[in-house]
Order: C-alpha cells, then sequence, then structure tokens
C-alpha cells in the first residue's frame, strides 16, 4: 500500500520553541559560573540523574529486536486490565498502625520520628500500588489497541502503524533522545523513517560526578567529549527508532534519514541530513545491541554520515536514495 501520506510518530518544536530553548541554554551556560561559585556541589540524587540523561542518550538503542507476530496478536483477543489492589499500602498501613516505641526510640525520643518515616512509607507504597496498576492498564491498552489494528498493519497502512508505534513506544526512554520522527513509505514495501535529532546545542557540557554518599560535584565536559556524546546520542537513536519500526512493520528493512539542525554561516540554523542507514532484518537478528557501540554498530551496517570530532557533523547527499520526503501537512512541523 504505497502513494499514504507520510505519519508523524513525535512531532518535532517548531522554530520559534526550538530558538527560544536555544535561548535559555545560552542564558544558563552564562549563569551558571556565578551559581557554581555560589554553590558548588550538588547532591548524589543529581548525579543519578545524569548518568540516567545520559544512559537515555547514548544507550537509547540497547534493546533486544523482536518483531511483532501480528497473526498471533490477533488470535490473542481483547484483555482487561488487572484490578487495582493497594496490597504494599495496605501491608505499610499494618507496620503504622502496629508501631509502638521500643526502649531506644522512647529513650532518645525518636518515636514521632518513626511514626513520621512509616507514614510516608505509607504514601510510597500508595504510588507503588498505582504505578504498578497504571502500567499493567498501559500494557492492556497496547496490547488491546494491537489487535484491533493488526489487520491493518499487516495491510502496511501508514495510519495504524503510527498508532501502534505511539502507544508501544517508551517515550519517558526516547523522548529525551530525540526530537521527533515521522513514517513514509515512497514506494510498496518501502518504509523510511524521518529522524529529527537533538542538536549539540542540547547535549549537556558538563557532567555530575558523585563525591561521597551525599555530595557531588560539576564538571566541565571538553568540547571533543560533547561531540563524541553528539554522534553516539544521533547514532543511538536511529538505531532506536528503526528496531522498533521494523519489529512492527516486518519486511526486508526500513532506511532511516537522521537529520538535525546545525548552525549555517550566518549563525542561522539549517535543517540537514546527517545520517542515513539502511537496518536489514536479518543482521538486526543476529545483533545484540545491548552489548554494542552504536557509533561502530552504524559503521559496521554501511551507516552514510559525515563527522569530525573538532566540528562535529557536516550535511551529507542523499540524492542518489531516491527518498521523498513528508510533504508538509503530514511532517513533523517545519522548520528551517
Amino acid at each position: 500500500m504505497s502513494g499514504q501520506a507520510a505519519k508523524t510518530v513525535i512531532a518535532t518544536m517548531n522554530r520559534i520553541d526550538r530558538a527560544t530553548k536555544r535561548t535559555l541554554r545560552d542564558r544558563e551556560r552564562k549563569e551558571r559560573p556565578a551559581a557554581r561559585a555560589k554553590k558548588p556541589d550538588t547532591t548524589v540524587a543529581n548525579a543519578a540523574k545524569y548518568d540516567k540523561l545520559v544512559e537515555n542518550l547514548t544507550r537509547a538503542h540497547c534493546i533486544k529486536y523482536a518483531r511483532k507476530d501480528w497473526n498471533t496478536i490477533a488470535s490473542l483477543g481483547l484483555v482487561e486490565p488487572a484490578p487495582r489492589t493497594h496490597t504494599k499500602e495496605q501491608i505499610a498501613r499494618k507496620k503504622l498502625a502496629r508501631y509502638e516505641p521500643g526502649l531506644i526510640d522512647a529513650l532518645f525520643g525518636l518515636g514521632a520520628d518513626r511514626r513520621r518515616a512509616l507514614a510516608e512509607a505509607v504514601l510510597t507504597a500508595a504510588k507503588e500500588d498505582a504505578d504498578l496498576y497504571n502500567r499493567g492498564k498501559r500494557a492492556a491498552e497496547a496490547h488491546n489497541l494491537d489487535v484491533n489494528l493488526a489487520s491493518s498493519v499487516l495491510a502496511m497502512d501508514l495510519s495504524a502503524i503510527e498508532q501502534t508505534l505511539r502507544i508501544n513506544l517508551d517515550l519517558e526512554a526516547i523522548t529525551p533522545a530525540l526530537e521527533g520522527f515521522a513514517i513514509a513509505m515512497p514506494s510498496s514495501g518501502r518504509i523510511i523513517v524521518y529522524l529529527d535529532a537533538l542538536e549539540l546545542d542540547a547535549i549537556p557540557d558538563e557532567a555530575i560526578i558523585a563525591v561521597d554518599n551525599e555530595r557531588a560535584g560539576y564538571a566541565v565536559m571538553p568540547m571533543a567529549n560533547i561531540q563524541e556524546m553528539h554522534i553516539s546520542n544521533v547514532c543511538s537513536i536511529t538505531l532506536r527508532i528503526g528496531t522498533e519500526v521494523l519489529a512492527v512493520v516486518g519486511g526486508d528493512s526500513v532506511e532511516v534519514v537522521t537529520r538535525c539542525h546545525l548552525p549555517g554561516r550566518t549563525g542561522e540554523y539549517e535543517q540537514h541530513p546527517v545520517l542515513y542507514v539502511r537496518l536489514p532484518h536479518a543482521a538486526l537478528s543476529r545483533m545484540d545491541l545491548t552489548r554494542l557501540e552504536p557509533v561502530s554498530c552504524i559503521t559496521a551496517l554501511g551507516g552514510r554520515l559525515d563527522w569530525d570530532a573538532s566540528r562535529g557533523f557536516a550535511p551529507i547527499r542523499i540524492d542518489d536514495l531516491r527518498l521523498t520526503d513528508p510533504t508538509p501537512e503530514a511532517a513533523p512541523r517545519q522548520v528551517a
């Protein structure tokens, strides 16, 4: 089924929003030295958040490639989410209700603090119960949507493919690593992913490193390290999105065109293709993406890119690939 309008799965920022965020990041960098002079340390929790961000940016591709079996999915039928329970909360409430200060607690006046901690544990347990229910509910909704869309996906209907990608993608993991992406089918069976990557300016330019069990410190990253994180991010999210799409649509392969906004000679940012790669089912079936470094993996797959540690990405030529860019009406919001 070719000739369908391209479908946006995650919409990119518009030109104004992108410029605004760039300005805010620039302002934060200029104000940072004064803020660091007043408070040079931060918390271990922030170091953990930084580590998680780096993982999302550069290890997004670390998933198991498993093609969806749409015939089996259709045969399973619809399911109901498991009923909501309050098991963890009830256990925590019983502990609070049964608490009586022991000799040590009574001697040192720790009873109030202990009750306060147990009360906080009740709130934490209630949240865990709610999170467990919500995860199950989302999984049931994703399954039911897949059941309803199975025949349309098998018929290569882009609207159905877009819907199942939207609900099945782990948005919490991938959203920090890209701006957005759209899918197109210029000819029967040929799937093109148009991915909009983060700008270099959006990559962290300082690290947060734990000092001890409570404190963490900031460390400025050299530009070469920022450039290396950027290429790792671009390659990683390219692999992740391409793999996710191929797992849904089936077929022999998908192609990914990754674009990025690069500063021009006048200082204005312009969108350019910076990476092209074809991801074959046969190759991905033999790979363990969780063990692979993203840049070398893209290189091994014959990816086309032009990158140098001193200047980062440069635009690549893709005229010979007979690609059809998504139409303005269907693509992610168009930017300069």
